[in-house]
């Protein structure tokens, strides 16, 4: 983007600020911003300023079974505070209960009979966003190894099933700091949020799997084997995320090739690994097009 100098007055010069970026800021005339000098380079940021706080209201009578998902996508969007109306305290039981815990710094401070205010009480947004990543893809490693353990021993699926949970609190919250602020290099948010969002489906891969496993659904020697290199294809990506490089895409992007090979598709685990396998590798297209 080119901007020409325009003088201003005998010695001022000054250039425009392009409209969208305005307007995604929430600037206007008289709002301060702050200049930075890096070599050649001037940084215009807006981190010094206070900005306006969304707000939202909605009333969501008639809306199950779509309410909790309605809510949550007030919460992505970036809504700092969010007015819920109801006619039936059964149409937001399930959020109440368990919903609001998987949306990191909301918290209810209201509530009457047909209605309940819920706001960000802790101003997180401004996290390092690649920190979050991280724990998310710790979080999914620990979701891995446990579900190859219970799956040899043949123990419990449970505490695979409640971690999911914490995948979809940190995968929320991701999105939420993407829609408020962008990634740290904007023009990588849209990629960023496409990662992301597939960590969360990678997630629910595992928890379906954990439910089968409950459930008596029977699993061999060989699936367990490819659960284990999935755990390490993820951990590959991982590395790929944080540090590319081109040589290891190679590597990676074989590894899919070989574990696509090791499923049978015999059964209902095997659909699971096959789709597990599509998600990781579907998030390199999007990593390939921020790296190169």
């Amino acid at each position: 983007m080119k901007r020409k100098i325009v003088r201003q007055g005998a010695a001022t010069m000054m250039i425009s600020l392009p409209s969208k970026w305005i307007k995604r800021n929430n600037l206007g005339k008289g709002d301060e911003i702050t200049i930075s000098e890096k070599d050649r380079e001037l940084i215009i940021t807006t981190e010094d300023i206070k900005k306006e706080k969304k707000k939202a209201v909605i009333d969501v009578t008639g809306l199950t079974p779509l309410v909790n998902r309605t809510l949550m996508s007030f919460y992505i969007k970036g809504i700092d505070e969010l007015e819920v109306y109801f006619k039936d305290p059964k149409e937001i039981e399930i959020f109440q209960k368990s919903v609001i815990n998987e949306l990191l710094g909301f918290e209810i401070i209201r509530q009457s009979q047909k209605s309940f205010l819920i706001r960000d009480i802790t101003g997180l947004a401004h996290q390092e966003i690649d920190e979050v990543i991280r724990r998310i893809f710790l979080i999914l490693d620990s979701m891995a190894e446990e579900l190859i353990i219970a799956a040899e021993k043949k123990q419990s699926m449970n505490p695979v099933i409640e971690t999911d949970s914490s995948v979809n609190k940190f995968v929320n919250f991701c999105l939420r700091i993407l829609n408020k602020e962008g990634y740290k290099d904007f023009s990588k948010t849209s990629q960023i949020y496409g990662i992301v969002s597939h960590l969360e489906d990678i997630g629910d891969i595992y928890k379906e799997i954990a439910k089968k496993l409950n459930n008596k659904e029977k699993i061999t020697k060989d699936q367990i084997h490819v659960m284990e290199e999935l755990r390490n294809s993820l951990d590959m990506f991982k590395d790929l995320f944080f540090h590319f490089d081109m040589n290891n895409l190679v590597i990676f992007s074989k590894n899919y090739e070989k574990i696509r090979r090791l499923i049978k598709e015999n059964n209902k685990i095997d659909f699971n690994l096959h789709e597990l396998n599509q998600t990781i590798i579907m998030m390199s297209n999007y990593l390939m097009v921020i790296s190169i």
